[in-house]
This record gives C-alpha cells, structure tokens and sequence, in this order.
C-alpha cells in the first residue's frame, strides 16, 4: 500500500469511525453491534498509524555512527 492509499483508508476510517459514534448516540441503536464495528475501525486505524511511524523511523542498519575520538 502506498503513501496515498494509506491516507485515503485512514481517512475513510475515520469518516466511518464518526458516523458510527453518531448513530451509537440515536436511540434504540444497536450498541453491541456497533461497538464490535468501531473495534475493527479502531484497529485498522492503529495500524495505519503504526505502519506510518515505522515508515518515518530510519532503521537501524541505515543510522550513521558517529564515532568520538
């Protein structure tokens, strides 16, 4: 997945994980369905999140050593 389809999902995520908390707010809303539902969003999110933090960290065996005399 690149750069762009991971912020397209992460947005489209985010715009359900809203309209989920919204219609949880209505009355006579199926809670425990909806929840299971903002689980599975919240999850997809965090590892989208995850996989753009690894993608900002250098890893290790591209860090430059400095060496001190």
């Amino acid at each position: 997945m690149n750069e762009n389809d991971r912020h397209a999902r992460i947005h489209h995520l985010q715009n359900r994980r809203h309209a989920l908390l919204q219609r949880r707010e209505q009355r006579g809303a199926p809670v425990a369905s909806i929840d299971m539902e903002l689980n599975v969003v919240r999850s997809e999110l965090q590892a989208l999140y995850e996989t753009g933090r690894k993608q900002l960290q250098p890893e290790a065996s591209d860090a430059v050593v400095l060496e001190m005399d």
